[in-house]
């Protein structure tokens, strides 16, 4: 027998339906809902694509929130600072430091500007004398590519000018994007719980507490992660500014400093081209010798800091493999360019901390449970308008009647089991005879007015057992449910029912 050969199923299902094979079924039903949830992601994602100058700015301060909140942690907890003055403070003390960075690394490039020009000239000049040389490349051929190179710029004057309106358009949007990251950096900080909170508030009550520590793993994930970022990028910085101190270049450490710490935020491709502009300035400032020694110490920094600080301090707060961080970063930048590099990383890093806490594994269990937080939800509850709660009620009571006579017809049946009982305990056994479909809706309404109440004995002038019915009338046995005896069956105009309701 075919292990593909359909299960017997309800015989609600079609017929052609049941032929299907239950795992091609189940499998169908996956597809279609896996579709539809990609096509969700998809238009999401489209959406956000369109609307960059927002949610950048947003994405990167939630990044710097995650670096700044313990500042303001410490800041409320031993000064006499609120919450907000504490938030202000921070944010502040991060434009003085980033603006002070830049300012120094723009003073040492400007002072060095005189001294970078000849030396590029000079690099330059000993390149084309060692490609001329070397590939026996004349004179007039390079003067005949250079004249090449400014004829096709000339043709493109109108693409060259419309590039420098697009770069003025990109600019406008940067202040922008400048003015939106510090608002959010700043609200995110002051009353980033109360928001959180307000956004949980809103899910049903039973996903609020899961919803919240679930965050809370992510949250934590992610804040180790930049943590550990701005670490390994200060790391990385410093030991090639270092090295170019070593090779006699110590009046460009800075500016070095600063750009290999920027790029190191790009994971596995910041540090490469970071490290090649470092090369590429040596080679052009010194030359190739000194150039091989930088690459040198370019690759034991960068060895150093993937073997030895990425595995002690990320720790088991993020657990991504080396493969999902390449495709995370190859995907991102697929994507959203260099944008979708810098955050694919982190955005993969809450995800999965968020996962495992909802599949039941708990990366960080120290964290227990937010138990005010959960009072918090608890007392929001889950109100209803006043309407639905009246529409409730009102379901509520017809479900408490409908119990009430299901509750009936037990007793009902209990009557009529124990009338059976009875005449048969005095040799006679009466079989009651199947009610017509009017007789049963009848008594049904009649069962959830008056429960039944039968009580069987054998008094009767026949010898048959008789029952006493809920209304006090003597009555047949067999009655006790709404059943008579086919002989004592009679139309509703017979004597018979008029004296019942006149004992009544």
């Amino acid at each position: 027998m075919s292990k593909l050969s359909p299960t017997s199923r309800a015989p609600s299902l079609a017929p052609e339906v049941e032929e299907i094979p239950l795992g091609v079924r189940r499998l169908a039903s996956w597809s279609w809902r896996i579709i539809v949830i990609v096509a969700a992601a998809a238009l999401l994602l489209w959406g956000l694509l369109q609307v960059t100058t927002i949610v950048i700015p947003v994405l990167l301060a939630v990044l710097l929130a995650c670096l700044l909140t313990p500042v303001v942690k410490l800041l409320t907890r031993y000064t006499f600072l609120g919450r907000t003055a504490a938030s202000g403070i921070a944010l502040l003390g991060l434009l003085l430091v980033i603006s002070g960075m830049f300012t120094l690394a723009g003073r040492q490039l400007i002072t060095q500007l005189a001294d970078i020009q000849d030396k590029a000239v000079t690099g330059f000049q000993s390149v084309m004398t060692w490609a001329t040389t070397t590939f026996q490349i004349d004179a007039p051929m390079i003067d005949s590519a250079i004249d090449e190179g400014l004829a096709k710029l000339q043709d493109n004057a109108d693409t060259v000018l419309n590039s420098a309106v697009s770069t003025a358009a990109v600019l406008g949007n940067l202040a922008t994007g400048v003015v939106v990251l510090l608002f959010t950096l700043f609200f995110l900080l002051s009353s980033g719980s109360s928001i959180w909170s307000w956004t949980v508030g809103l899910l049903p009550p039973a996903a609020r507490v899961p919803t919240h520590e679930a965050f809370r793993r992510g949250w934590k994930a992610l804040s180790a992660y930049v943590r550990t970022q701005i670490l390994v990028a200060a790391v990385d910085a410093t030991g090639i500014a270092i090295g170019m101190v070593f090779l006699g270049l110590g009046s460009y450490a800075v500016p070095i400093w600063l750009l290999v710490f920027l790029f190191s935020f790009v994971p596995l491709v910041g540090a490469i081209a970071s490290g090649a502009i470092a090369i590429l300035i040596v080679l052009v400032l010194q030359n190739w010798i000194f150039a091989l020694i930088m690459l040198g110490i370019v690759l034991v920094v960068q060895q150093l800091e993937s073997n030895i600080l990425q595995p002690i301090l990320m720790g088991k707060a993020v657990e991504l493999h080396p493969l999902a961080v390449f495709l995370g970063v190859a995907g991102g930048a697929m994507i959203a360019g260099i944008p979708g590099a810098l955050f694919a990383i982190p955005l993969i890093a809450f995800v999965n901390a968020t996962l495992l806490y909802l599949v039941g594994r708990d990366s960080s269990p120290e964290l227990g449970v937010d138990t005010i937080a959960a009072d918090h939800f608890a007392s929001l509850g889950g109100n209803r308008p006043a309407h639905v709660t009246a529409g409730a009620d009102a379901s509520d009571d017809g479900d408490a009647s409908e119990g009430t006579a299901a509750s009936d017809a037990p007793d009902a049946s209990e009557g009529a089991a124990a009338s059976d009982d009875a005449s048969t305990s005095q040799g006679v056994q009466t079989a009651p005879a199947p009610l017509p479909a009017g007789a049963r809706e009848g008594l049904a309404a009649e069962g959830a007015t008056a429960p039944l109440q039968g009580r069987r004995r054998s008094d009767g002038a026949d010898g048959t057992g008789r029952e006493d019915g809920p209304d006090g009338a003597d009555r047949p046995a067999g009655t006790g449910d709404g059943q008579a005896p086919a002989q004592d069956r009679q139309s509703p105009s017979s004597p018979s029912d008029q004296d019942s309701a006149d004992g009544r």
